[in-house]
């Protein structure tokens, strides 16, 4: 299988997931345990089906779960997360984020001090940014604000 794009989160136990973008699909794997000597699951599938997944990245909400994010190669930007705390919940549907200011080519994200999530969207015009809009991990995002971009 060759990589596109490679992320990892944590889940609410302290396990760690890892997330695999390739031509194939996106795939999964997680250790077992909660023993950081534990063994990894064998990867498997991970429902994405808007195009192939370029770009990933991961970071939790503030109640810690985890969500992801996934640039996919029609431009779009996808996110995903746990739908509650238990770490084996499932995972809500992929939901697209609207207003993008031109194609998504990439994502980053980070933790504010707050714990809110902020994402850092690459496009084919600059770079924008969103974050929740309060610590709540059930509330909205901003809207999308310019980054700036280094020069060129």
């Amino acid at each position: 299988m060759s990589v596109r794009s490679v992320t990892s989160a944590r889940l609410t136990d302290g396990r760690p997931q890892l997330f695999a973008g390739s031509a194939q699909g996106m795939y999964t794997t997680w250790k077992v345990t909660e023993h950081p000597d534990a063994a990894w699951t064998g990867w498997q599938q991970f429902y994405f089906d808007h195009g192939r997944a370029v770009s990933l990245a991961a970071a939790p909400l503030t109640d810690e779960r985890p969500q992801i994010f996934a640039v996919s190669d029609g431009g779009e930007l996808w996110s995903t997360w746990k739908l509650n705390t238990d770490p084996s919940a499932a995972w809500a549907d992929w939901t697209k984020f609207n207003g993008l200011p031109g194609s998504a080519r990439s994502v980053g994200v980070a933790t504010l001090t707050d714990g809110r999530p902020q994402i850092v969207v690459g496009t084919d015009s600059g770079a924008v940014s969103s974050w929740k809009v309060s610590t709540d991990p059930d509330d909205a995002w901003s809207d999308w604000t310019s980054f700036g971009g280094p020069p060129a």
